[in-house]
């Protein structure tokens, strides 16, 4: 018997979520220290008080079927992210969660050294008296 199954892929929203959130953070730091002459370090800086880290964990799936869709559809990725994260030998710790962690993190990190700078100077502009 052949049945047809759908699954939604939810790991590049959960991505998108967290940019997002990390974009708001990168906006409120710049605000919070306005003599900020430079984009700040996303781990040094931005993630200072664990806001980083706090919003790729809340964009980890908790439900057991949503994190095994995504290991079906996403596997060697997740892997790889874990491996590349070097932080243990099996990808599938928790549930897999750990992988996916690793995965987003990865994607904002390349996000953010993608974009972080443009964001700054736009604010510099808007918030110096001479438009830098």
């Amino acid at each position: 018997m052949k049945r047809t199954i759908e699954v939604e892929d939810t790991l590049q929203d959960r991505v998108d979520g967290a940019v997002e959130e990390v974009k708001g953070l990168l906006k409120q730091y710049l605000e919070d220290n306005p003599d900020t002459d430079e984009p700040p370090c996303i781990n040094n800086d931005l993630d200072y008080g664990g806001g980083v880290h706090e919003i790729v964990d809340s964009s980890v799936p908790i439900y057991t079927h949503e994190i095994d869709t995504t290991w079906y559809l996403h596997g060697n990725d997740l892997e790889a992210a874990y491996e590349y994260a070097g932080v243990g030998e099996n990808p599938r710790e928790n549930n897999g969660m750990a992988a996916i962690y690793c995965y987003i993190m990865g994607r904002v990190v390349e996000w953010y050294n993608e974009n972080a700078e443009d964001i700054f100077d736009e604010w510099l502009k808007e918030n110096s008296p001479n438009g830098y």
